[in-house]
């Protein structure tokens, strides 16, 4: 069986020089895999032994290390690398999906953000009525990332405003009332603040709040516009125009309404909502505003955009905001040995791989996202040429035995 074992021995080790020279020849391949080949020795009977021999050695499996590969920064901003577990998840244009390592993206001529071969990246692109994480592992509801959505925000009405103000409770008192007709009150508020609010016709405005201190730990606020419109009875009416009290017990504390709706008299606003509730009453301060935000805004377009950590997409818009328009998920399974290789750093799911699990960067196991970065080969090239000597001996040994069993083979035939 000499001849059988060292044959097997030949044609093993030349298979093991041929997976040393891929890993060689990938060892600055983005996303590759070192691959290891998994030996096992062969036995056979003997018809006139009773003793099982040796036949040699096969290859039971070649397995793949999914070890992280090195990390280079980039500088790009759809260059990414997981780090730790998981795969990106792309799709051909028949739908076939792949999962790669590779985190080199780019935008196509339609944004949609895709890998050097042109395949898709999922996740989902974001809305307001889109739960990602209610969606997670619904195969059916990831689709191909696309920007081309995002590169306009329409404009939003100003529907909440949320005011904080420390007000002076030794203030003079000034009666909101009597500012044109009583002499004795200085003709203007205690305090007043400008809030810039956008309308349902995309334009911004301002309007002012006063506050007036009436008497004690009590004031009014008068929220009200400086433009006007004329109404169905050709009456001319000011866009905003509403009074409200404001009440602090002895400790400062607000005990009125804290959230008052504002209803506008011209219809091209939309309600208000106006929340003073971390409003206080404080003695001898300088009234302050210490907070005011609304949630109105103008169109923007798109400038650019910011990977996060977990893979949600941040557009920054002209307008100054900034929102999140695409999440980025992630694949991870139970055996990701099992995976079939293929070609472009790839890989497809096989039975043995196990059920596939879609999930964001950071959660549940998964690794996050390096952003402007690059997971290179994992290959070490000095282990690969180590084994390339041992592979290169293994392969002269058994062409020696192979020798050996044919001078032995030889010598029997020329025997007379």
């Amino acid at each position: 069986m000499t001849f059988t074992a060292s044959v097997n021995g030949l044609l093993v080790n030349n298979d093991y020089l041929d997976i040393i020279s891929n890993n060689i020849a990938n060892a600055s391949t983005i996303g590759y895999k070192t691959s290891t080949p998994i030996f096992y020795d062969i036995f056979s009977r003997r018809a006139y032994s009773l003793n099982n021999t040796g036949s040699g050695v096969g290859v039971l499996n070649v397995v793949q290390n999914f070890n992280n590969g090195t990390l280079v920064t980039t500088g790009r901003d759809l260059d990414l690398a997981i780090v730790q577990n998981g795969f990106f998840r792309v799709t051909d244009a028949q739908g076939k999906i792949y999962y790669t390592r590779n985190g080199q993206f780019v935008l196509d001529e339609n944004k949609n953000i895709v890998n050097m071969q042109g395949m898709y990246l999922t996740g989902h692109n974001i809305s307001n009525e889109h739960n990602t994480k209610d969606n997670l592992n619904n195969k059916f509801n990831l689709e191909a990332i696309n920007l081309q959505h995002a590169y306009k925000l329409e404009g939003k009405p100003t529907t909440k405003i949320k005011l904080d103000i420390k007000l002076n409770e030794n203030d003079k008192f000034v009666k909101h009332t009597n500012l044109s007709t009583d002499p004795s009150y200085p003709p203007y508020a205690n305090y007043t603040t400008n809030i810039d609010i956008y309308n349902k016709n995309n334009k911004r405005k301002t309007i002012s709040v006063d506050f007036y201190r009436e008497d004690e730990h009590i004031w009014m606020v008068h929220v009200v516009s400086n433009e006007k419109f004329k109404d169905s009875q050709e009456n001319n009416k000011k866009d905003i125009d509403t009074l409200f009290p404001m009440q602090f017990d002895e400790k400062g504390k607000l005990i009125s309404d804290s959230i008052i709706k504002i209803k506008p008299n011209n219809p091209d606003y939309e309600n208000i909502d106006f929340d003073v509730s971390n409003s206080a009453e404080i003695k001898n301060i300088h009234n302050s505003i210490e907070e005011s935000v609304q949630n109105g805004y103008s169109s923007g377009s798109l400038k650019t955009f910011d990977i996060l950590p977990n893979g949600t997409i941040m557009g920054t818009y002209s307008n100054e905001q900034k929102k999140p328009i695409v999440q980025i998920l992630l694949s991870k399974f139970i055996n990701p040995e099992k995976l079939q290789h293929e070609s472009g750093s790839m890989w497809s799911a096989t039975a043995n791989s196990g059920k596939e699990t879609i999930g964001i960067a950071g959660d549940q196991g998964f690794g996050v996202l390096a952003t402007k970065t690059l997971e290179y080969s994992n290959v070490d090239l000095n282990k690969e040429l180590i084994n390339m000597i041992i592979a290169q001996r293994n392969y002269q040994s058994n062409a020696q035995s192979f020798k050996a069993e044919d001078k032995i083979i030889s010598t029997l035939i020329n025997l007379k």
